[in-house]
């Protein structure tokens, strides 16, 4: 055999030329063949073999995974069922509690304690007589709230030198609050006092129409005009009077305090 690189002859059994030490091409596109032979055969035996062992290994998981679910299942089912009776009755006796510690409040006439306690808990609102509780003290509290801010401002008007101009304008802004509040307790106090489906809370929205009654009197507002802010308009504030009723209480705030 010649040898491609030095040009020698050398036997074909020869892995190398003597001469030059170059590979016999021939025998090592053989050994080339042979290895990727036995590269085929050892795929072929993996092909056969693992898919079998492969079936076998994910439908045992399978079948571990589908028992599980079915047995989680099984037991979320059992503990919904055991839990819908015992969640009604941790419910049923929570609405007892609370709607005794109300009718202790409201035994007490501790009206405002039951108003933060339904501001904290919406859901108990649903007994009738606290959803009425909750409307009216609402609305009553903000016409404290207005008559208090009204008071103050006055108080800070006497130490401080203020014009009239800004006397009217503030204590208009305060009056008319007043007034829109004072209206809306009234009509939702006559419109619940007179509810005989539910009753209990009569005595106590009659005092406060008859509280605001009196003090929308000491601030001027008498006769028909009063007995029309005491019942309470839906639309108390279209109204012409409600003009009226705001100016003749910032008449009387302005001439008790330009007069001293």
């Amino acid at each position: 055999m010649i040898c491609e690189n030095c040009g020698a002859d050398y036997r074909m059994k020869d892995s190398h030329c003597p001469f030059c030490h170059s590979e016999n091409p021939v025998l090592a596109e053989i050994r080339k063949e042979r290895t990727l032979s036995g590269y085929d055969e050892e795929a072929q035996k993996m092909q056969e073999t693992v898919p079998r062992t492969a079936v076998r290994k994910w439908t045992g998981l399978m079948l571990a995974v589908c028992g599980g679910v079915a047995g989680m299942a099984l037991v979320t089912g059992i503990l919904v069922a055991a839990w819908g009776p015992i969640r009604a009755k941790l419910d049923y006796r929570a609405h007892l509690l609370r709607e005794r510690e109300l009718e202790e409040l409201f035994a007490g006439q501790a009206i405002e304690q039951i108003y933060q306690t339904l501001s904290r808990d919406m859901d108990a609102r649903d007994y009738p007589k606290f959803q009425e509780v909750w409307e009216v003290y609402g609305s009553y509290d903000a016409y404290r709230r207005s008559l208090e801010s009204l008071e103050q401002y006055r108080e800070e008007f006497r130490r401080e030198t203020y014009d009239e101009p800004t006397m009217r304008a503030e204590a208009e802004q305060w009056a008319c609050l007043l007034i829109g509040h004072a209206g809306d307790t009234a009509r939702l106090c006559r419109l619940y006092g007179s509810d005989r489906v539910i009753q209990g809370n009569e005595a106590l929205f009659s005092a406060y129409r008859e509280e605001i009654t009196d003090d929308l009197r000491e601030m001027g507002i008498t006769g028909e005009l009063l007995e029309w802010v005491s019942m309470g308009p839906k639309d108390l504030r279209e109204d012409s009077r409600f003009r009226q009723a705001v100016d003749t209480i910032v008449d009387a705030y302005v001439e008790s305090s330009y007069a001293r």
